[in-house]
């Protein structure tokens, strides 16, 4: 895939995608997210069963750029919409993905940055990435982050991470739920590398199955029409072959064979 704003690289296991505006900060604009929407298409009918975002330079994703976001100011109301809605595909794109997704978040993390970040499956940070969501000191607000940000921080943080505009480190990133690791800055790719390899040890099934029932899950009450459904999940879930072949691996004491 030809691409100017982005890098893509795959093995029979592992998908990349790497941020490549570097004298940017890896800012996002509308032709580096059509490449990401391209990419992520590209990917979940790939063979490939892991999908890993990190950022080339000193960042990882400093969030829209600001010229750009200005010059589609100036288009018609269709114009900017549409160029909006670029945004809102692709986060619900990587949200939807079929496959696990890890992101490496380093250096500036903010606004669609954080949005790549809380839409993947798994985020780790190294250290020296530092996060905001500083859209209302330049008169914005973070509106089509918005849904995947306040699931991982909450809605009564969001309230004061959204309005203040306030950055805050990887540690508090972690604190708030928006991460799952903070790691040193030279670990950061290893890290997601060793995830990523104990997601391949994992049946490619059942890692579908788990992210479309927390999909299913997440934002219901439990009452007995659900309880009812996940009891259903599970037994569909069980005479597969793959669900077959790990009980039995377990049983004989082997590891499985993932068809």
């Amino acid at each position: 895939m030809s691409t100017a704003f982005i890098t893509t690289s795959h093995t029979d296991e592992m998908a990349i995608i790497t941020l490549n505006r570097p004298d940017k900060r890896n800012a996002m604009h509308g032709p580096m997210i059509l490449e990401l929407l391209a990419a992520l298409k590209l990917f979940a009918d790939h063979p490939s069963r892991v999908l890993l975002i990190h950022g080339n330079g000193e960042n990882f994703c400093a969030g829209g750029d600001i010229a750009f976001m200005q010059k589609m100011a100036e288009e018609s109301d269709d114009g900017n919409y549409a160029d909006a809605k670029l945004l809102a595909d692709m986060l619900y794109q990587l949200y939807l993905f079929p496959k696990p997704t890890i992101v490496l978040a380093h250096g500036a993390t903010l606004g669609g940055g954080l949005g790549l970040l809380t839409a993947a499956d798994i985020a780790i940070a190294a250290n020296n990435a530092s996060f905001g969501l500083p859209e209302v000191k330049i008169g914005l607000a973070p509106s089509m982050i918005s849904p995947y940000v306040i699931a991982a921080m909450g809605e009564r943080m969001a309230h004061y991470y959204f309005l203040t505009g306030e950055r805050f480190s990887a540690e508090e990133a972690h604190r708030l739920g928006l991460i799952h690791r903070v790691v040193e800055a030279e670990a950061l790719l290893s890290t997601g590398m060793m995830i990523a390899e104990t997601l391949l040890e994992n049946s490619p099934l059942a890692l579908r199955s788990a992210k479309e029932l927390i999909h299913a899950v997440a934002k219901h009450e439990m009452t007995a029409e659900l309880a009812q459904k996940t009891a259903k999940h599970l037994a569909a879930l069980r005479v597969t072959p793959e669900a077959q072949e790990g009980l039995h691996a377990f049983l004989e004491k082997r590891k499985p064979r993932w068809i």
